[in-house]
């Protein structure tokens, strides 16, 4: 079917034109126009005429239809045309559609952006400029340490060093601190120490010597020196503590060679301060902490004293002898020590063990030979009550190998808080009436007191033995407010309980009367460290030059 509109031919279904858009049943459904039925009477009789000359017909053709090819051409392009353009518009549509993502995928987000930008500030020193921008990329990446960390740098140029410190923690808390910028830390630990905040320079620079970053071991090192004498001289002994011991720990810095030095005269001053509080565990600590780096005599002795004052007696035998090897000749030391070896031995006799004990009267005596032996000693002694009344039994043993003809034994009961004697007795053992005590022998010995008493350390029993004093037995355990651990029996009830700084008169009950110390030992020691190979004379110079860097 023809269009009568534009000409376009269409199969016979179609009820319009698809290019003009023209109803083929209001054209009245004719199929050709005159001009069509004309060609196709021409066709017909074409047809029947019988072919003579095949391009005589081909011309004739041609000859009646002039403008059929150009015509049929023109409709076959109006007939495209949709189609191409509609192509067109889907390749402009994907096109465009493809820039726009290459575009955004390309484009660089505004948080690196912000922070490429705010480094290359830092790096030109346009610090106000560089808090600015990294500010906000700040706010835009949260969670990225690298940004706080460059953050802290630009307030550090702008002098604004509390606000670097706060981006220094929020980056340490998101997993990367100062590690990651040593100048930074080494910048602001320089800013803090010019400023007097030590503190917070140490904050910074520990990490990086933990992680041994090149040079920080021996900046913390100097710092810690620093601060270290600053306490000292403030008398924060605690603090001063902690910083030397933090130099002598790292063996690195320019002041590392002064640390043992220091740490003796820290150690020192703790010893004292705990021994004045009683507290002999700590100041014991301190000693044998100071005795590792400064073998000296007076450290010794102070040691023994205090262990003296809580009846370790072996182990004040053991200092005092150690406070004998580093001292010159010293008679108050030989003295001391043949006190407490008469003292330890007489211990060990009360206790049954015989040989041991006198052993140690013998060294006593080869120590200090004013120090004499005594003619008889007691032995397995015990204190308790029998009836509700105190009693003390025991043996009177003769070590030597001469008889005793002659011995009078008196035993009191004495209040220790009041000084009375609330009971005594008075017994002849050996005389002329009585067979002599030969070399070896023993005779029992047993009192039981007259007068009920508590038994909570406040009273004892003294024993003499031909008018003089052998020793004291505490009845039961006293209440102690400090040392290490309580008197036993047998302690010595006169020795001052003012703490390891006050007098500790050794406890001596032989018979001979005690010698008294030549200098007066009611203040502290004036302990000086020495190394080993050093002599004391040495070390006391190198505490004076320690207190003169100090003042």
């Amino acid at each position: 079917m023809k269009c009568p509109g534009c000409g376009l031919y269409h199969p016979n279904q179609y009820e319009h034109c698809v290019s003009c858009g023209v109803s083929f049943k209001e054209s009245g459904g004719e199929d050709f126009n005159d001009e069509d039925s004309q060609d196709k009477g021409r066709a017909v009789e074409t047809m029947e005429r019988p072919v003579e000359n095949p391009d005589e017909l081909a011309y004739e053709e041609a000859k009646s239809h002039p403008q059929r090819r150009s015509k049929k051409l023109g409709v076959s392009m109006a007939s495209r045309l949709p189609t191409v353009i509609g192509a067109l518009t889907a390749v402009t549509v994907l096109l465009v559609s493809a820039g726009a993502t290459i575009f955004f995928l390309t484009k660089t987000p505004d948080d690196e952006r912000l922070f490429t930008k705010g480094k290359k500030e830092l790096a030109n020193g346009q610090y106000a400029f560089a808090v600015s921008t990294l500010e906000q990329a700040a706010a835009l990446r949260s969670k990225d340490p690298r940004v706080f960390l460059a953050l802290a740098r630009a307030y550090v140029g702008v002098d604004q060093v509390e606000k670097a410190h706060d981006a220094i923690s929020q980056a340490q808390q998101l997993g990367s601190g100062v590690v990651e910028e040593p100048q930074l830390a080494s910048d602001l630990a320089n800013y803090y120490r010019q400023r007097g905040k030590f503190d917070k320079a140490l904050d910074l620079l520990r990490p990086l010597a933990k992680n041994n970053v090149p040079g920080k071991k021996a900046e913390l090192a100097d710092l810690d020196a620093m601060y270290g004498d600053e306490a000292l001289r403030a008398g924060k002994i605690d603090l001063a503590l902690r910083l030397w011991e933090e130099v002598k720990e790292l063996r690195e810095g320019s002041r590392f060679s002064e640390s043992e030095a220091r740490l003796a005269t820290i150690y020192q001053k703790m010893a004292a301060s705990f021994a004045s509080k009683n507290d002999d565990q700590k100041a014991l600590s301190y000693l044998s902490k100071l005795n590792a780096i400064a073998q000296n005599a007076k450290n010794y002795e102070m040691a023994s004293d205090l262990y003296e004052k809580n009846e370790k007696l072996d182990l004040a035998i053991d200092q005092l002898r150690l406070a004998i090897k580093y001292s010159t000749h010293n008679p108050v030391y030989e003295h001391k020590l043949a006190a407490l070896l008469t003292r330890r031995g007489k211990e060990l006799l009360d206790a049954g063990d015989t040989d041991a004990g006198y052993g140690y009267l013998q060294q006593a005596k080869t120590i200090d030979p004013t120090n004499a032996l005594p003619a008889v000693t007691l032995r397995g002694v015990n204190v308790g009550l029998e009836g509700g009344l105190p009693k003390i039994s025991g043996e009177i043993w003769n070590p030597g190998d001469e008889p005793v003809n002659s011995l009078n034994v008196k035993v009191e009961l004495v209040d220790t808080v009041s000084k009375r004697v609330l009971w005594t007795r008075d017994q002849k053992v050996v005389d002329e009436f009585v067979q002599p005590l030969q070399g070896r022998e023993s005779k029992s010995m047993d009192f039981v007191a007259g007068t009920s008493v508590s038994m909570n350390g406040t009273n004892e029993f003294r024993v003499y033995l031909d008018g003089k004093l052998y020793k004291s037995y505490r009845l039961g355990e006293k209440n102690k407010k400090d040392g290490l651990s309580g008197h036993t029996p047998g302690g010595d009830n006169d020795s001052s309980s003012g703490g390891a700084l006050s007098r500790l008169r050794p406890h001596v009950e032989s018979r001979e009367p005690a010698p008294q110390p030549a200098a007066d030992r009611s203040q502290l020691p004036d302990v000086s460290p020495a190394p080993t190979e050093t002599p004391p004379r040495v070390r006391e110079s190198a505490e004076d030059k320690t207190m003169k860097d100090l003042d």
